[in-house]
């Protein structure tokens, strides 16, 4: 064999081996699939739970809600951050350990651990997954019925309880000015009626009548309570007081709204807070501060001062 085709044959084998080496020793690329579902729209029902903790969530019209263990709408920032961070979530399909003695290590033989199922429009599971961690910066997870153990970069296991407070939206009530006609207020130091026309609301009670002025801060602060009316706290079923408890009502307020409907508020002193309850969520108690209660009790004359001048 010529000796110019030897030297060929061999450099052609050399970066032969060479290339082999090379893709024998590159780090092999990691492989990411999202934890529950690649089409997020499938997924229409949630549920979250720890021991005997269920909490259940349902979309509807787009919208999530609470459905158990009571139906109220959900908080959406905190649900925005549970698909971004859970639902939506990408991992490694490497697992980090597996076999029975990975899941006692990484803490899935305890009460504490946190199960998530996914679910279709028609309540079929799309998938479970189980969050985990004994005390790392990032959880752990196995997906139900295997014993691979796989990370996630994000805190679940003690983020995302399946807490009713914690998920539920703080509004108990929401209506607008161009939703109501009138608000009648009755308190112990008096009772009066504001009723709309078009953008002006009218004051009246037993000794004042008039127009409230255009910007006026009192009237204002009334409408932005009425427009997000809400609680962090609800009393408990084992805490809820009798009805011969209540008969002190601090303040009581109806409003009709523009669909005829009428949706009524009492507030009821609590120690040092108040009780408020609402006609759309009957026999619950939600307790709220002194300036929820005070927005409802001012005196006729805040009603007449105009934006920026003191009441005259």
């Amino acid at each position: 064999m010529p000796r110019a085709k030897l030297l060929l044959l061999l450099t052609l084998l050399v970066l032969l081996l060479l290339a082999g080496y090379l893709a024998l020793s590159r780090p092999q690329r990691e492989t990411l699939k999202p934890i529950f579902s690649a089409d997020s729209l499938a997924v229409m029902g949630i549920e979250i739970s720890q021991a005997d903790n269920i909490l259940k969530l349902n979309k509807d019209g787009g919208h999530w809600n609470i459905t158990s263990p009571v139906k109220w709408s959900v908080e959406d920032s905190r649900m925005s951050l549970f698909l971004k961070e859970v639902i939506q979530e990408n991992y490694s399909t490497t697992p980090i350990a597996s076999g029975k003695q990975a899941l006692q290590d990484y803490g899935f033989e305890t009460g504490r651990v946190l199960k998530v199922k996914a679910l279709n429009g028609k309540g079929k599971l799309l998938r479970e997954v189980w969050f985990s961690n004994p005390g790392n910066p990032f959880d752990y997870f196995r997906f139900a019925g295997s014993s691979d153990v796989y990370q996630i970069r994000q805190k679940v296991a003690t983020v995302y309880l399946p807490d009713f407070d914690a998920w539920r939206s703080p509004y108990v009530l929401r209506l607008f000015s161009d939703q109501m006609l009138s608000i009648k207020v009755s308190h112990p130091k008096n009772e009066y009626e504001l009723t709309r026309k078009g953008n002006l609301w009218h004051f009246k009670d037993r000794i004042e009548d008039f127009e409230v002025p255009p910007g006026n801060p009192t009237m204002g602060k009334l409408l932005n309570i009425l427009a997000a009316l809400g609680s962090y706290s609800i009393l408990s079923e084992d805490a809820t007081p009798t009805p011969d408890s209540l008969q002190n009502v601090a303040c009581a307020v109806t409003i009709l709204q523009t669909d005829r409907q009428t949706r009524r508020i009492t507030f009821y002193p609590y120690g040092e807070n108040y009780l408020m309850s609402v006609d759309t969520h009957p026999g619950k108690y939600f307790i709220v501060l002194f300036d929820t209660v005070f927005r409802f009790t001012r005196h006729a004359m805040l009603f007449r001062s105009r934006e920026g001048y003191p009441p005259q």
